[in-house]
């Protein structure tokens, strides 16, 4: 609920109040001070008609000074909260009513977060602000998208966010955080205006060059999150996933008890295999949790769910359980031929190379640009360009390339040259994740959805554990939960996510079946996609 809803509700149960107390008053004062007892009903009639001002009805004259005092205190009564109703209610409407434009002041926020700048990295943010009802101001310079925005039903304001005035008029002073994501230059003047505004308000920053971070922090930032940098690592740790299944990353939840996702290979035994005849469970202890299936995560899947060489399984376990999966998910009966190829050699894809530099493997990069790094220069999307760089021969091909619509066309042209290519790809939005799984990327990973959970992470105090891979992972406590089992309250079928273990006074337990009742101060680790995680929050959290 946003302040106006709040002041708007307060207001109205304040006139109730008033009418009420009024008219009980008045009926009392009826019967006892003027002798002329009358029913409930006539008295709220002639306390409506008074603080209306529309009139008194039939009971004038009053002969006791009493009710005359009341009748009086009654008549300015109305008239103050009919002046009190034009800036809570007349003034907002017609504002809303004649404005199209976006403002450049906000009014009435607190505890906000102040966004210089909108892209889909903060629609991811904002996502998650929504979901906790935390306010939210986005401060943007350019007059048209402001418009566009405001008119679209988001909280911005125009103005420059490297401007004190403007940092101001946002009520940077009573925000909670600010973060800013402009450019890099940008970024370090609105971090010395939002310090000089308020010198206690967190501040997050954003950069392209990851080392520029330096500077960000000695222009007061708190924290500095360098985004493509981390998905390059984490999309070469997928690459080398591919190669050495040993080396696929697991998140840690308790001692030898972790979660992976484990991207089928071609060749895999469990490729045409149904979730029952897969015998997962029996065969290596690790429990699936869910199945990527082409971009949609079922959880749980269903028992006659066919995986294909494009499913990516999710699934917790012990340590020993979790390399048997590995196992069973690798390629059968052949070695991994060929190479990585990186395709972009931007911030992402240097970073994939050096994260496959460290860990001894050779590749072949292609970028329109040339440079010193640069192996081919070319399109990515011409058959010609591919040869040259020797995706038929590959065995893993990374596609970090900043223009999604190139990835997509890119995917098609790979499949076409090697269709048994392991394709990682990046997608800069959330709504082209699914589009690359169907152009037949085997791993995706979202650059908006890694930026937007870090950020999330740290504005939310929420330890968020998988910021990285397709699947969010929290840690939170779930007070709608407390004194229910898992199995009453059905968090899976109910909400798509899966309660994987729980910390109960600093030990964490693992072995959670449908009994495991959850009792107070119980911290869960929920597994779920962004908008499963949404639900449970939004059912079992507040």
């Amino acid at each position: 609920m946003d302040r106006r809803t709040r002041v708007t509700v307060y207001y109205l149960g304040l006139v109730v109040g008033v009418l009420c107390g009024f008219a009980l008053l008045y009926n009392y004062g009826m019967a006892a001070w003027e002798g002329r007892p009358q029913p409930l009903y006539r008295s709220i009639e002639v306390v409506v008609q008074t603080v209306t001002t529309v009139g008194y009805g039939g009971d004038a004259p009053w002969s006791s000074p009493q009710m005359n005092y009341l009748v009086s205190l009654m008549a300015l009564s109305g008239l103050v909260l009919i002046f009190a109703a034009l800036p809570v209610l007349v003034v907002p409407l017609f504002e809303d009513a004649f404005e199209s434009s976006a403002p450049s002041s906000i009014r009435g926020v607190e505890d906000h977060v102040v966004l210089c700048n909108y892209g889909p990295r903060e629609e991811v943010l904002i996502d998650e602000l929504t979901d906790r009802d935390v306010e939210y101001v986005i401060v943007d310079s350019d007059r048209d998208s402001a418009d566009e925005r405001h008119s679209a039903g988001y909280v911005v304001m125009y103005g420059d966010p490297e401007s004190d005035t403007t940092l101001q008029r946002a009520r940077l002073a009573h925000a909670n955080a600010v973060i800013a994501n402009v450019d890099d230059e940008t970024n370090l003047s609105v971090l010395l205006s939002a310090r000089a505004v308020n010198p206690d308000v967190r501040m997050v920053s954003l950069t392209e060059n990851p080392n520029a971070g330096n500077y960000h922090r000695y222009a007061g930032a708190d924290h500095v999150l360098s985004p493509k940098q981390i998905l390059g690592e984490q999309l070469a740790d997928k690459a080398v996933g591919t190669f050495d299944p040993a080396a696929i990353e697991a998140v840690e939840i308790g001692d030898d008890f972790d979660i992976a996702e484990f991207p089928l290979q071609s060749g895999s035994e469990l490729i045409g295999q149904t979730i029952a005849e897969s015998n997962i469970v029996e065969r290596t202890g690790a429990a699936v949790i869910g199945v990527w299936y082409r971009g949609r995560f079922r959880s749980p899947p269903p028992p006659d769910a066919r995986f294909d060489a494009r499913s990516i399984l999710v699934a917790t376990g012990r340590e020993e359980a979790l390399d048997q999966l590995k196992g069973m998910t690798r390629s059968q009966g052949r070695r991994r031929r060929g190479g990585v190829v990186i395709a972009g050699l931007g911030v992402v894809g240097r970073a994939v190379g050096a994260t496959l530099s460290d860990a001894g493997f050779e590749y072949t990069t292609i970028d329109e640009v040339d440079g010193p790094a640069v192996d081919v220069v070319g399109d990515v999307t011409e058959g010609g360009v591919l040869r040259d760089a020797g995706i038929e021969d590959a065995g893993t091909v990374v596609l970090a390339l900043p223009d999604d619509a190139t990835a997509i066309y890119a995917t098609f042209a790979i499949r076409e040259l090697n269709p048994q290519i392991e394709l990682i790809a990046r997608a800069n939005d959330r709504e082209s994740v699914s589009k690359l799984y169907r152009a037949g990327a085997d791993y995706v990973l979202s650059l908006a959805t890694v930026s937007g959970r870090m950020l999330a992470s740290i504005v939310l105090d929420e330890e968020i554990l998988s910021p990285g891979t397709q699947l969010k992972l929290v840690r939170t406590t779930a007070p709608g939960v407390v004194g229910d089992s898992l199995a009453d309250v059905d968090i899976r079928n109910r909400t798509g996510c899966t309660v994987v273990a729980a910390d109960r006074n600093g030990s964490v337990v693992t072995d959670l079946g449908p009994a495991f009742v959850v009792e107070p101060g119980d911290e869960l680790v929920v597994a779920g996609t962004d908008e499963s995680i949404s639900r449970f929050q939004a059912e079992f959290t507040t």
